[in-house]
């Protein structure tokens, strides 16, 4: 092998390493983050989680408030990514919208340390930069949810005199309230059926 073709293969070693620390970091981050709070949590502790000093993340993020931020954007990032591609295929807007809130009810008690951390954050920072990042998420859940339901009013399956983004806001209202629940054991939502008629009842105001 070559010195340039060497040089090169340590440097990608060296950037997958860089994005695996950088991984590692993020996952320990969230535990605590949801453990803790963000006010509780410190670079101290994320770095002790994680197994390294604390020069060692400020490689990798300069402040606690940067690697939060980046963990919101994770959560944002995989959540809408794995929405859309789970449910490209769906040709029908109706099934396909029966299909992501399906998949965000899901995602509550699947994905459940992620939300919770976006749960907390809604309650506990003023920050702008994180309500910056917070917004950001649900206004791109908004503009999925109005499209399908776009979709839906030129194919003729739901009302046409709706404003799509009003659709989309109140399944997202509906969907986060019982994901702020789920935590509560509330015994309905353990009885069979239960999703599947709650989506029912959430689409409705929306079909023809």
């Amino acid at each position: 092998m070559n010195a340039s073709k060497s040089l090169g293969k340590i440097k990608s070693t060296s950037r997958m390493r860089k994005a695996e620390r950088r991984r590692q970091l993020i996952d320990h981050a969230k535990q605590l983050f949801v453990t803790l709070g963000y006010g509780h949590t410190t670079t101290e502790k994320i770095a002790h989680a994680a197994g390294v000093t604390e020069p060692v993340l400020y490689r990798h993020f300069d402040s606690k408030k940067t690697l939060f931020l980046e963990v919101l954007t994770d959560i944002r990032e995989s959540t809408i990514h794995r929405w859309q591609s789970q449910t490209a295929q769906i040709a029908d807007p109706l099934e396909r919208l029966q299909a992501i809130v399906d998949l965000y009810l899901g995602s509550t008690r699947e994905h459940a340390l992620e939300f919770h951390i976006m749960h907390r954050s809604l309650v506990e920072t003023s920050d702008p930069d994180i309500a910056g990042r917070l917004r950001t998420f649900y206004l791109d859940s908004e503009k999925m949810l109005a499209e399908v339901i776009r979709e839906g009013q030129r194919a003729g399956v739901f009302r046409r005199e709706l404003d799509p983004r009003i659709g989309a806001w109140e399944l997202i209202r509906t969907a986060l309230g019982y994901t702020l629940t789920v935590p509560l054991g509330i015994p309905l939502y353990e009885e069979p059926g239960y999703v599947p008629a709650a989506i029912e009842c959430m689409l409705r105001c929306l079909k023809i």
